[in-house]
């Protein structure tokens, strides 16, 4: 694989073989054709925020830890603001957290417009509409109906809600929408990258054993939500059903995190200056 990446001139057949180990090492399952298409669709950065929002969310800390300390030491102590937000996932994360998007993931749970619960849904996402946008790059507007709204934030993680019907007498009709949980490879692919956080984080927990640690970390609980990840002797029927998933509740550990951040680098990252959800973390 090195070898090709140095390679200046490539054959046809190379560039393949370069192409299909990038992805076997982005996603860590078998390479097809489809995974070839969907990768070229955009859907890495989909599932990365799907696991990071569910199965990977204790792992999320450390992985922007990881990166703003790698851009750190590239630029020498000092970060361009815009590529440090851009390479932060837990802004986002915590933003589609507040929305409680992950309600909308229950199979068999019908959905209206005109449902309390969306009605709900749809003030807290204009209330947000600016960080949204800021964040996410998803514009919401009165004139869109909590169901459209929710398609637009789902997409950001490859999911949507499927037309199932409509209810109601004739002359009012409502158009009812519910889940499905998709028959694609994120169930596998999210067990791959499990195990390979948890071998990481318990490595680094090995090394750094006699470590006093400045950041405090926040207890991890296990809570049910809905999550890809399958039994194998089922998968369509077992899907998104039954599993504990580990997640952390976030917001304090990222705000000491970036307090520490903005402690040790000061004002050459402003973090949060302008920054309305920083701020928020930030306290």
């Amino acid at each position: 694989m090195k070898k090709l990446q140095d390679k200046r001139a490539k054959t046809k057949t190379e560039r393949h073989q370069q192409r299909k180990a990038e992805l076997s090492r982005r996603y860590e399952v078998d390479v097809t054709p489809d995974l070839v298409e969907k990768d070229d669709d955009g859907w890495y950065p989909q599932l990365r925020m799907h696991y990071y929002l569910t199965l990977g969310r204790e792992f999320l800390t450390n992985r922007d830890t990881k990166r703003a300390k790698a851009q750190l030491e590239l630029g020498q102590n000092s970060i361009w603001k815009p590529d440090f937000n851009k390479g932060q996932m837990l802004p986002s994360v915590l933003l589609l957290e507040e929305l409680n998007l992950l309600q909308l993931l229950t199979p068999g749970k019908r959905l209206r417009s005109s449902d309390e619960a969306m009605q709900e849904f749809k003030a807290l996402a204009l209330k947000h509409r600016h960080v949204i946008k800021n964040y996410l790059n998803v514009t919401i507007s009165e004139k869109l109906t909590p169901v459209a709204i929710a398609q637009k934030l789902l997409a950001k993680i490859d999911l949507k809600l499927d037309y199932v019907g409509r209810l109601g007498k004739r002359e009012n009709r409502e158009c009812v929408y519910q889940f499905v949980a998709p028959d694609d490879q994120r169930d596998s692919i999210f067990g791959q990258w499990l195990n390979r956080d948890e071998l990481f984080s318990r490595d680094s927990v090995s090394v750094t054993n006699n470590i006093v640690l400045n950041t405090p970390v926040a207890d991890t609980t296990l809570i049910d939500i809905p999550q890809t990840v399958t039994q194998v002797e089922n998968p369509v029927a077992q899907g998104w059903k039954g599993l504990k998933l580990k997640m952390q509740q976030g917001l304090d550990s990222a705000g000491s995190f970036y307090q520490e951040l903005v402690s040790r680098v000061g004002f050459s990252v402003g973090v949060a200056d302008g920054e309305p959800y920083w701020n928020g973390c930030l306290g």
